[in-house]
């Protein structure tokens, strides 16, 4: 080990535990790990009586007398899995956002990495004696004879045909009894099998002498030009064995990563910084190189080369030897950058993000760890890496609402970012092209410096955005008639493709049809365990909820009237894909949603035949709005812009500019103009009518005295808490007296509620939601707010831990979901 983890002797460590306890657990240390644990060790311990994995976060002192301490069971890992640098920041965190020590710091490990245990059966001492005696017979025998070569999993016995019911008979007559077992880590680094030529011997001679064993003699010719992989030899099996018996050949096992593969891989052309990018990556460079902790928004417009500065923000950071994170909101944009990464720094980085199998996101975090690779990229998780001296942190759109985790540790990517940037001397970048109004507000309060990209990439114009009002296309409709795509957007998109271009129709709703209703009492159908009406599938013929994934087929008749009249109402992603074949037979069509992209590898081919203009038309939801850079798309049709409008969320106008902005920002990004339609039933509201000019700064302009008149964030402090139990009157009444808690604190703060959540009852329970608001007062700041807010919520998460059991309460500091 390293002496920068050397540690003195001590006799004692606290850990932190993966339990909703916001405490640090004191053990003893034995002699045999003595003067070996230090801060950032995984830990086997006793919890409860139960195997529990552990983070040593503090070496103790001697151990108090008259108090006896569980020992520490074992060490898991040879080196410290998290540093003492990390492990202070994601303290820091999670005080902040309320969220036990524990969690937080198991959160930042690659899941599926620590051991587990799980439940099995072991023979007694009745049970030995009755094996060696002989005295069992039939099944009772086998087992015995089974469990004699060890113990084994309640789960490997059930898939041998040992029912429950006959391990607990056994268990009676004590000739078994239950046992925990413990389990490897589900996550781990490939390690194939190697055969190569042992040291000293001559192939030749060894031909010779394997005259009559042609099979051997085929793996020695195979082994002569260097080692191989056992599975890839032509012959394998016993002639290997025997090889390796003789002495003449040698097998050992090695570590091999396996390389996370880029779909959109492609060489692109060294290019020239425009103006505003030489002063955007001067100014970077100027802070990468004096290792200062600023924090910088990257406001450019949509196409006017943000990535481009990232990149030569990160070669800074690597010329001085320093390393560089990069994040991205979404799994689906992570191939598009990591394309532009290798094309630039060829396999000098490794990849982060949930979508990976668990053993291959162990691999890319084992090279960063080990330090074989100096650039991480991913999604908000990609956080944790374990980088010892990151000299650039990048958030790419970072306006977007996916950087917000919305359970467990409930962190959001920029406020831990700029904890690690600080913590490391490095300048954290926030890019967007359209801020979100909390980076914007610091940005005017002089917070955060902001860097602007007025213009796109050669010059080439924003796309011309047509706002088509729906409720005069209703109108001019035949009675009956569904309106789907109006006529501007069909006759935009038959130019289009005739012209041999590309479009991309966005709709934020999967699935085929909303809902389905009964025209004779109005009756739609619900999820009977989130009350929310179900969605229908068209290619599965389900009905599905969005939220449980409950599923079911479509009723003939309706159940609330027995009337047949039962109509499909409303439209998804689903429809408009079939609306457009049906309009466009000889298109190439694509759809790009979650249902999709739950099929692995389907967004990656879908996302490279776009790029190879395979495809004409991609119908898809938001992953189709943000960061992707395709030439070909000339037309971007939204089909409802007003969905997300009239949300129960005060960020819902800002989130409808930035969807607008960025999906129509897709458009003309090659070498012919863009053109963009939206349809809207509100084509005067301030947060579209701006959307069609990509104008900004007239919505913030508009927006912000509406937060401010309020005090919705950023003219104010705000948490959420929601209380929810199988019972509605027991979560009423949990709520209730949460927010009694809440009024009882000083600071004031507002508490507004209890009421029913925007989604009253979801997986079954009923939910009711408080919020906690501080608006900033005249004489004080932001910070000021958020800490009255703070401890209004500290007291109020207090105070749930004495609630019934059957109530869950969580507490969400700064909220970016209101539903």
């Amino acid at each position: 080990m390293s002496d920068l983890f050397a540690a003195p002797p001590t006799d004692t460590v606290r850990v932190a535990l993966p339990i909703p306890v916001d405490r640090l657990f004191s053990y003893s240390v034995p002699p045999e790990l003595a003067g070996t644990l230090v801060v950032g060790h995984r830990v086997r311990v006793s919890a409860s009586g139960r195997p529990a994995t552990g983070i040593v976060v503090e070496l103790g002192g001697p151990a108090p007398e008259g108090t006896p301490l569980r020992p520490v069971e074992g060490l898991l890992d040879p080196e410290p899995v998290l540093t003492p640098t990390l492990i202070e920041i994601l303290r820091d965190e999670a005080s902040a956002v309320l969220c036990p020590i524990g969690q937080a710091l198991h959160a930042a490990l690659p899941p599926g990495t620590a051991p587990g245990s799980a439940a099995g059966w072991t023979l007694t001492p009745r049970g030995e004696e009755a094996l060696r005696s002989g005295a069992a017979r039939g099944r009772t025998a086998e087992l015995l004879e089974r469990l004699g070569g060890g113990a084994e999993s309640a789960a490997r016995l059930a898939r041998g045909g040992w029912a429950a019911d006959e391990l607990r008979a056994l268990q009676r007559d004590r000739l078994v009894a239950p046992a925990r077992l413990e389990q490897g880590p589900r996550a781990r680094v490939r390690r194939i099998r190697v055969a190569q030529l042992a040291p000293g011997v001559d192939a030749a001679a060894a031909e010779q002498e394997l005259a009559r064993a042609p099979r051997q003699q085929q793996i020695l010719r195979a082994l002569i030009s260097g080692p191989a992989e056992v599975d890839r030899l032509p012959v394998k099996g016993e002639p290997l064995r025997q090889l390796v018996k003789r002495g003449l050949v040698r097998v050992e096992e090695r570590e091999a990563p396996r390389e996370v593969a880029d779909p959109l891989a492609g060489h692109e052309p060294d290019v020239e910084a425009t103006p505003d990018q030489a002063r955007a990556c001067a100014r970077l460079g100027e802070a990468i190189t004096a290792r200062s902790a600023e924090t910088f928004l990257l406001h450019g417009v949509t196409g006017s080369g943000k990535t481009e500065v990232y990149l030569r923000a990160v070669a800074a950071a690597l010329e001085l030897g320093r390393q560089a994170l990069v994040l991205v909101p979404e799994i689906t944009l992570t191939h598009q950058i990591v394309a532009r990464l290798r094309d630039r720094f060829g396999d000098n980085l490794a990849i982060l993000h949930s979508g990976l199998r668990p053993s291959e996101r162990v691999e890319q975090w084992e090279r960063l760890r080990r330090g074989q690779t100096p650039i991480a990229v991913g999604a908000r998780s990609a956080l944790f890496a374990p980088l010892a001296d990151p000299g650039v942190i990048v958030i790419d759109e970072e306006h977007d609402g996916a950087y917000k985790s919305d359970e467990g540790f409930r962190y959001h990517a920029r406020s831990l970012a700029r904890r690690r940037a600080r913590a490391a001397d490095c300048p954290l970048v926030l890019g967007s092209a359209t801020p979100s109004l909390e980076t914007r507000s610091a940005a005017d309060g002089g917070d955060v410096e902001r860097i602007v990209l007025p213009h796109r990439i050669g010059g080439r114009p924003l796309p011309a955005v047509e706002l088509v009002d729906l409720a005069k296309e209703r109108a001019a409709l035949p009675r009956g008639r569904k309106l789907v795509i109006t006529t501007p957007l069909r006759r935009a998109l038959a130019d289009i493709l005739s012209e041999g271009g590309q479009a991309l129709l966005f709709l934020n709703r999967r699935g085929f049809s909303t809902q389905i209703t009964c025209f004779s009492c109005g009756h739609v159908e619900r999820c009977e365990d989130c009350d929310i009406a179900l969605v229908y599938h068209a290619p599965e013929e389900r009905l599905r909820c969005h939220y449980c994934d409950f599923a079911k087929e479509p009723e003939d008749r309706c159940r609330g009237c027995g009337s047949g009249d039962n109509a499909l109402l409303g439209i998804g992603t689903q429809r408009i894909e079939e609306e457009v074949r049906s309009e466009f037979p000889s298109a190439r069509i694509a759809r790009l949603d979650r249902d999709t992209a739950n099929r692995r590898g389907t967004t990656e081919a879908t996302l490279r035949a776009l790029r190879d203009g395979e495809i004409d038309v991609v119908v898809g939801t938001q992953m189709l709005a943000k960061g992707h850079d395709f030439p070909g798309v000339r037309l971007v049709g939204v089909i409802n812009a007003d969905l997300g409008l009239h949300l129960p969320d005060f960020r819902a106008a800002e989130r409808t500019f930035q969807l607008l902005t960025q999906v129509a920002g897709r458009a003309g990004r090659g070498g012919e103009p863009g053109r963009v339609v939206v349809q809207t039933y509100q084509p005067d509201h301030y947060a579209i009518a701006p959307a069609a000019t990509h104008d900004y700064e007239r919505f913030q302009r508009e927006e912000r005295p509406h937060r401010r008149e309020l005090g919705w964030p950023p003219s104010g402090a705000l948490a959420r808490v929601v209380v929810s139990s199988e019972e509605e009157d027991a979560a009423r009444q949990g709520a209730l007296t949460l927010a009694g808690v809440a009024r009882a604190t000083e600071g004031d703060v507002q508490v507004l509620g209890p009421a029913p959540a925007p989604l009253a009852k979801l997986r079954k329970r009923y939910r009711f939601q408080i919020l906690l608001r501080k608006p900033v007062a005249a004489g004080e700041t932001l910070e000021d707010a958020g800490t009255a807010v703070h401890h209004a919520a500290r007291a109020v998460q207090e105070a749930a831990g004495a609630l019934p059991k059957t109530l869950r309460a969580s507490v969400d500091i700064d909220p970016q979901s209101m539903l």
